[in-house]
């Protein structure tokens, strides 16, 4: 019953999924034929085969797990002396550089879309600004040597503040003391207060806050377009701080989540509501150019790096190695997505 209830979530998960790998893959294609490469094969999902098509020089397919694709280009694993000049191999490095960056380009102007349509932080028309405008009854530390009306918060403990939503991402990873270096543009010129305590003590709508009030500016054009960048900023620096905490071991691989952890959170989150379910769309859409331009073999950011050793030594890497390395990364995300995603299906069955 669980799952019937759930199905129409699931559905637009997945169909979402399949959007953002097509339009990651879309921005290859385009790139690779307006650069006249020669594209093989284009693809969406892994798996059997359920459509296929021939038009023109290159074979569409759509297969059965929405959960990956490809835009195969002759010659992309290096020049064997076997391709033709239309191989990937034989146009510039230029060429090359514009055809890797153009997937996670796309997921990333995806994203800014996504959140430029659906304007978070707006409320009736507006939108809140990192400055302060008052403070709620209970504040303690308004003044010269604390917070005043009028300040801009640049920076919370060395995170830059850009938008509202930053301030709350520095003090969440703010020090444990709930003391807080804050910079501030105060009457034109910078401010630093140092050591400033805050503790959420101060009742707001039942819930305890800070007591900062911030202003709200008009949603213009402009403004609505500096916020979605903003936004955009944002969720990728939340991505590499996880994939900081990652690496430093402060998170743990069980703890990632999987496709299929993840299409039980959209599915979850559709049903709070839609505009919600497509701030998620637009953070996973980020995520995926964040995670794509890793320099891991197998993923763009793997062939861009090839790209640059070549630059460097000016001239490529054997074909033989570079396709051999660009396996062995496949083989080990193909395992890690193994094992999240039977983490993900023991968390959803426990």
């Amino acid at each position: 019953m669980d799952f019937l209830s759930n199905l129409p979530g699931i559905i637009l998960a997945l169909i979402a999924f399949g959007v953002l790998i097509l339009v990651h893959e879309v921005g290859h294609l385009v790139a690779a034929k307006r650069s006249g490469v020669l594209v093989e094969e284009f693809w969406i999902g892994m798996g059997p085969t359920l459509l296929s098509h021939q038009f023109g020089e290159t074979k569409y397919c759509l297969r059965l797990l929405p959960i990956g694709g490809a835009c195969v280009m002759e010659g992309e694993d290096g020049d064997d002396g076997s391709v033709s000049d239309r191989a990937f191999s034989k146009v510039s490095r230029w060429r090359r550089f514009i055809i890797l960056i153009a997937g996670v380009t796309m997921n990333f102007l995806m994203g800014f879309v996504i959140l430029l349509f659906i304007l978070p932080g707006a409320q009736d028309g507006r939108i809140v600004v990192p400055t302060l405008d008052g403070f709620y009854e209970g504040f303690q530390h308004e003044g010269e040597d604390g917070l005043m009306v009028g300040d801009t918060i640049l920076e919370i403990d060395g995170y830059r503040i850009h938008q509202r939503s930053d301030v709350d991402m520095a003090i969440m990873q703010g020090a444990a003391d709930g003391k807080f270096d804050i910079t501030v543009r105060r009457d034109g010129e910078k401010v630093e207060i140092k050591d400033l305590p805050m503790q959420p003590n101060v009742e707001v709508d039942g819930q305890m806050k800070y007591g900062l009030h911030f202003a709200t500016v008009e949603a213009t054009l402009p403004v609505r377009i500096q916020t979605a960048f903003w936004e955009s900023v944002s969720l990728a620096r939340v991505i590499w701080d996880s994939l900081g905490q990652l690496v430093s071991g402060q998170v743990g691989v069980d703890q990632l989540s999987g496709p299929v952890g993840v299409t039980a959170v959209m599915s979850q989150t559709a049903k709070v509501s839609f505009q919600s379910f497509l701030y998620l769309v637009a953070f996973i859409s980020i995520n995926l150019g964040v995670m794509n331009l890793l320099p891991i073999p197998g993923l763009d950011g793997g062939r861009l790096l090839f790209l640059l050793v070549e630059a460097i030594r000016r001239k490529p890497l054997g074909p033989k190695l570079e396709g051999y390395v660009n396996a062995a990364g496949l083989v080990l995300l193909l395992g890690l997505m193994v094992y999240v995603t039977g983490n993900d299906m023991i968390r959803l069955l426990g």
